[in-house]
């Protein structure tokens, strides 16, 4: 709102509501979290309640942020309940500052949700680089071809499970089918003590025996 009307303009309850909840998070962020948000807008902006910690996953949180513009990168650390959201312009970043402060959104358990947007000056950018990898993890880049990639997907089976080998969810936005343990969405984690019978498709046996075999060679090659 124009600062040179705020003063003229009556805020109605709901405003109130939304300015006390907006100005928490504000304060949460910096007490907990130690996260400064600024009052002149920037290309970034922290996302209140849009983090991985309260079950927004990126695939639910990109497509709302790029409703307002080009979203140049986002950050979500794990376990926290809030993000950070870098747009191309300052426009773009005003946009959704505008437009998404207090939309709320629904989860794939049906959980509504409320975001609360703030600008940011600094944000922690670098986390977003790959970290060092562990020391014996080797990442093969590439490892699959377009044509093995198109395998992989038409052997998996969309039809109904009627005898539950392989759990098959219909969830808000798609379509899900676990393998091995079935993925627990109120918790984000597994009942290990309640594997699935089905296993993985036939066609990944081959592609295992493949990457083994790779493995095998880069070894040999790592002590020669």
């Amino acid at each position: 709102m124009d600062s040179n009307h705020q003063s003229n303009y009556k805020l109605s309850k709901t405003e109130k509501k939304f300015l006390r909840k907006q100005i928490k998070a504000k304060h949460t962020l910096l007490r907990h979290e130690g996260i400064e948000t600024v009052s002149y807008a920037t290309q970034s902006l922290v996302v209140a309640n849009g983090g991985l910690g309260n079950g927004v996953s990126r695939n639910q949180l990109l497509p709302v942020l790029e409703k307002c513009g080009l979203v140049d990168a986002l950050l979500m650390p794990p376990n926290k309940p809030y993000s950070f959201a870098r747009y191309k312009t300052t426009e773009e970043s005003k946009r959704a500052y505008v437009t998404l402060n207090g939309k709320e959104v629904v989860d794939d358990l049906g959980q509504k949700i409320i975001l609360y947007l703030n600008f940011v000056e600094k944000v922690q950018w670098k986390e977003l680089r790959p970290q060092a990898l562990p020391p014996g993890l080797m990442v093969v880049e590439e490892i699959i071809s377009s044509e093995e990639e198109k395998m992989l997907l038409e052997s998996v089976d969309w039809t109904e499970d009627t005898d539950n080998q392989n759990s098959q969810k219909s969830l808000k936005h798609r379509i899900v089918k676990h393998f091995g343990y079935e993925f627990h969405y109120e918790n984000n984690n597994v009942d290990k003590d309640k594997p699935l019978s089905g296993g993985l498709p036939d066609i990944c046996d081959s592609f295992l025996e493949k990457w083994l075999r790779e493995a095998e060679k880069n070894l040999e090659v790592g002590i020669h």
